[in-house]
């Protein structure tokens, strides 16, 4: 197998790819492309004056994170995150309205929104939270106009929420949080976040990005810069886990193709769990073996500033013959996506 790329778009993230809907972004811009229909715009409140002027430069966009957004599409609208605040944009009426200012983070990871079989939506605060203050779960029944903290984490109990995601076997809402030390814990709660199951002792084991849900198993890769990463699967009955491939360094994400591929990427990030200069893209198609068929490079700016080497994937059901890509610090890639298949 290898990696093709077939066009390169410019702009900064891929949100949602599928049959009938793309949805991409730059800046403060939302694009929204629906099947047969003509392209529209969703844009954001305009930034300050300075913050405007600064934007024009992709190197400072990367600086202070002005390109990052979350947008989630959702029936008869979007929601979407930037900047510390969340939006519900009414696709009937075209109007974007306010309905949430976050507590101590400007935007979530990717991929971490969960949306269950009623179609209520959770996600958590991801921030710097050098304070271990507390870290609030969200959720909304009415698709993103409002809102409420249906679950908090302590002071000094994690540092912030990688993820929610919804798993359809146990209907149940499992959270996953980090970074360090007794700070990487894996939440698996109903709906109302009344019955919490504990899963993991806080160790750099149950610190992942991203959960993958089967029948008998859910599984997860290790993100962890800070010692090697494995991809980790645990048994639905006893709630014990093995460690099966290991990576070359951490990873965010999981995507599932609709043809029965599994796609993850490593992180160029800082520390003994990063091996080499590489962003590694992985291909399985059993969830045991992993094969290593591309590589990506950082683009060299100093990572701490202008952001880790990082290759991401769309949400939405996409197979190997077109998905969505997108990438910061990568060499040639950087603030682009990418229009991949999976040549045999």
């Amino acid at each position: 197998m290898k990696l093709k790329i077939n066009q390169i778009i410019n702009r900064e993230i891929c949100h949602f790819s599928d049959s009938n809907l793309l949805i991409t972004s730059k800046y403060n811009r939302i694009h929204i492309q629906k099947k047969n229909e003509q392209e529209y715009l969703v844009e954001f409140p305009n930034d300050k004056l300075w913050k405007r002027l600064l934007s024009y430069s992709r190197l400072i966009r990367r600086l202070l994170r002005l390109d990052k957004c979350n947008v989630l599409p959702v029936e008869n609208g979007l929601i979407a995150i930037r900047q510390g605040k969340v939006f519900y944009y009414d696709d009937q009426n075209k109007v974007l309205k306010q309905t949430l200012i976050l507590k101590n983070c400007r935007n979530i990871m990717n991929q971490s929104i969960a949306v269950n079989k009623n179609k209520e939506i959770f996600f958590g605060e991801y921030g710097n939270n050098k304070n271990r203050e507390e870290v609030p779960i969200y959720k909304s029944s009415d698709l993103g106009k409002t809102w409420e903290v249906i679950f908090t984490f302590s002071a000094g109990k994690t540092k912030h929420v990688h993820g929610c995601f919804y798993d359809p076997f146990e209907k149940k809402i499992w959270t996953a949080t980090g970074d360090f030390e007794n700070e990487c814990h894996i939440l698996c709660a109903d709906d109302n976040f009344q019955n919490i199951e504990w899963i993991g002792d806080g160790q750099q084991m149950y610190r992942t990005c991203y959960l993958l849900f089967r029948k008998k198993t859910v599984h997860w890769i290790m993100d962890s810069q800070l010692q090697d990463s494995y991809h980790i699967i645990l048994d639905r009955k006893t709630r014990s886990i093995r460690r099966a491939q290991k990576f070359k360094g951490p990873a965010w994400s999981i995507k599932q193709l609709e043809d029965n591929l599994y796609l993850t990427t490593t992180v160029q990030e800082i520390g003994p769990g990063v091996k080499d200069h590489m962003v590694h893209f992985m291909v399985s198609n059993d969830l045991e073996k992993w094969d290593d068929i591309h590589q990506f490079y950082h683009d060299g700016l100093p990572k701490r500033f202008f952001k880790f080497g990082v290759v991401d994937f769309a949400d939405g059901r996409q197979n190997r013959h077109g998905f969505y890509l997108f990438a910061e610090a990568i060499k040639g890639l950087d603030g682009k996506i990418a229009l991949c298949e999976i040549v045999l």
